[in-house]
């Protein structure tokens, strides 16, 4: 039909050689058969004959446009101006091709040109904006948007492009508001619903985020991001289970989606499925083998199982996940990077060298694995600085002292001395091929001035029972205290024993002041554990420590002091599974609560465990005192 089309308007125009509509026709449909050639001829020829033709020159420039001739449609669409300088939609087309030719300055001139023509025209603000975020005009984007939601106050999308350039500016509160704005105009709005959730989430707003991404999903049920999303604020509420399944259903919707599948990992082995945590992980990692987050869950998964030699190396993903993990956080692109080749490969000669060992994560860590810092004095590095934070620095100060070669300092924010490798805490381990069976386990291997000792030893005097020192909480502001600590009415069958009880709380919290009241046997001395030198030396004073998994039982351990721990089901890797024992601290017993297991239970068991060591010490004495007496 074409061809006989082609063929009408070639007699036509040979019948009449100035019929410009005729090329017109005709350049079209040479268009439609892809002649684009000839197509562009004839325009030419349509154009000589009629140049003030508008169209004209506006469909040579689409055509042009379409086969990537930019500079000759930026020719077209100007002659196309200037016969039309008020239609707006003529200065979008331009600022395309000026945007293909790369001139964006001029393209946006262009777009902003187009908007004041015709404020209503939607595509060229929605243009205008994004020409200005690629240019990083974000100031100038954002005006515009305002600008827009005023005069399109029906447009959802003006709002929440708004509130995603405000939260990219730092300013959270403007880009809530603008979301709100977005799903109030548009309840149904899934992804105005989303971002604000992940804002909200960012904010430690966890139930009002957990309702958004209920909103999300709700009006796109289909999506597999919102799933993942909200599975991860489930987990910070303790949901375990109902994250679990929001993970399962991002799989299923996606089952290419490492992010899920690492944090189905996570969850399972949060809720103490590590069976079934490890296949999510290897899952995870085939799908994207540098993905950070699976492989330091991955790598927690086989240390708690005691494959050291491969749970270990891997161990190092954290570097990139958490932010005090070295001498300079992540975002600081630039040190980061040179702290990176900086690091500390492999245990070896330090010779003429000065090694940074940076303290990472939490002071129970830091007391666990301090214990290296006599294999890495064995390495003869010139220098060995350790960096702790501030509630160690003088316990360690004091501790390391006598050794010429170390110094200690704070990690307080000011300039470190020089150093030529650097190594966290934590991945010493790694550096040392560390087994099971190589663990450095002396005890003690901290020591306390005995000047910090003294003043208990006065305020205590002479000991008449067992004395015992009680730690039965943490801070309550990490996530792990809601599994590990204990309330304090629950000790209240260890309290009736006869034992000398001795709180080594620094801090208490509100209910515990009530329930103090009522334990008038046990000795609290909060106002004067200033520091950790000054609880050392109260634990030196005592025969045992009674704990749950906070700094004070690895300090007590490391002093050389018995310990029983209480633990969790879902307890840190470094408690190993199904053990009541650690190969870290020989002097621990541990308490493990089972899965499903109430505290009580768990006390119960520790409360047979001091009768019988009770009765232990007692009959000992007994037979001592034979033995004085006997003839």
């Amino acid at each position: 039909m074409n061809n006989q089309a082609i063929a009408k308007l070639l007699k036509l125009i040979t019948a009449d050689p100035q019929n410009w509509a005729a090329y017109q026709k005709l350049a079209a449909l040479m268009a439609q058969q892809q002649e684009f050639y000839a197509a562009e001829q004839y325009y030419l020829q349509a154009i000589a004959l009629n140049p003030h033709a508008l169209e004209l020159h506006l469909q040579l420039g689409h055509l042009q446009m379409r086969t990537q001739q930019f500079a000759a449609a930026h020719t077209s669409y100007k002659q196309a101006i200037a016969l039309g300088s008020k239609q707006a939609e003529l200065y979008v087309y331009d600022a395309r091709a000026l945007n293909n030719l790369g001139r964006p300055a001029e393209a946006i001139l262009r777009l902003r040109t187009a908007c004041k023509l015709d404020p209503h025209n939607t595509q060229a603000i929605n243009e205008c904006v994004d020409l200005m975020c690629q240019q990083q005009q974000f100031k100038a984007a954002m005006t515009l948007l305002a600008q827009a939601v005023v005069t399109h106050p029906e447009h959802a999308q003006f709002q929440y492009r708004l509130g995603m350039l405000s939260q990219q500016q730092g300013d959270a509160p403007a880009a809530l508001n603008s979301l709100a704005q977005a799903v109030t105009i548009d309840p149904d709005f899934a992804e105005a619903w989303h971002q604000r959730a992940l804002i909200q989430q960012a904010q430690g707003d966890i139930d009002a985020a957990l309702v958004s991404f209920n909103a999300a999903i709700a009006a796109q049920p289909g999506v597999p991001v919102p799933y993942n999303n909200r599975g991860v604020v489930l987990c910070q509420q303790g949901q375990i289970a109902s994250a679990i399944a929001d993970f399962r259903q991002a799989l299923q919707l996606y089952p290419g989606y490492a992010a899920a599948q690492a944090n189905l990992g996570l969850a399972l082995f949060e809720q103490g499925a590590h069976d079934a945590a490890l296949p999510s992980l290897e899952a995870a990692l085939q799908l994207a083998p540098d993905h950070a987050r699976a492989r330091y869950v991955w790598s927690m998964l086989l240390l708690a199982q005691g494959d050291y030699a491969t749970g270990w190396p891997h161990y190092d993903a954290r570097l990139t996940l958490l932010p005090d993990c070295g001498p300079h956080a992540p975002t600081d692109v630039t040190a980061f990077a040179a702290d990176r080749a900086r690091l500390w490969p492999e245990a070896g000669p330090l010779i003429g060298k000065t090694i940074l060992l940076w303290a990472e994560q939490r002071l129970s860590d830091t007391l666990q694995f301090c214990r290296y810092v006599a294999q890495v004095l064995a390495c003869k590095p010139n220098q060995l600085l350790l960096a702790v934070p501030e509630p160690l620095f003088q316990l360690f100060h004091s501790a390391w002292s006598h050794e010429a070669t170390v110094q200690v300092i704070r990690q307080d924010g000011r300039a470190l001395p020089h150093y030529d490798v650097w190594c966290p805490l934590m991945s010493l381990p790694a550096r040392f091929h560390t087994t099971l069976e190589s663990i450095p386990a002396h005890l003690p291997y901290l020591q306390v001035d005995q000047r910090h000792c003294q003043p208990w030893q006065h305020l205590l005097g002479p000991a008449r029972r067992l004395r015992v020192g009680l730690n039965w909480c943490g801070d309550n502001s990490q996530s792990y205290d809601r599994l590990r600590s204990v309330p304090l009415y629950l000790m209240a069958p260890l309290l009736a024993m006869e034992v000398e009880w001795h709180s080594l709380q620094k801090a208490y919290q509100r209910e515990d002041h009530i329930m103090l009241k009522r334990f008038p046997m046990l000795e609290c001395h909060h106002a004067q554990l200033t520091d950790a030198c000054v609880t050392a030396g109260l634990i030196m004073q005592l025969d045992l420590i009674i704990s749950v998994d906070t700094a004070v039982a690895h300090l007590a351990a490391a002093l050389g002091k018995p310990v029983w721990l209480l633990i969790p089901a879902q307890a840190h890797f470094r408690w190993l599974q199904h053990r009541e024992d650690s190969p870290w601290y020989p002097d621990m017993r541990l308490f493990r609560q089972a899965t499903e297991e109430s505290w009580e239970a768990v006390i119960d068991r520790l409360h047979q465990a001091l009768t019988e060591h009770l009765a232990q010490q007692f009959a000992h004495h007994v037979a001592r005192n034979q033995s004085v007496d006997a003839p």
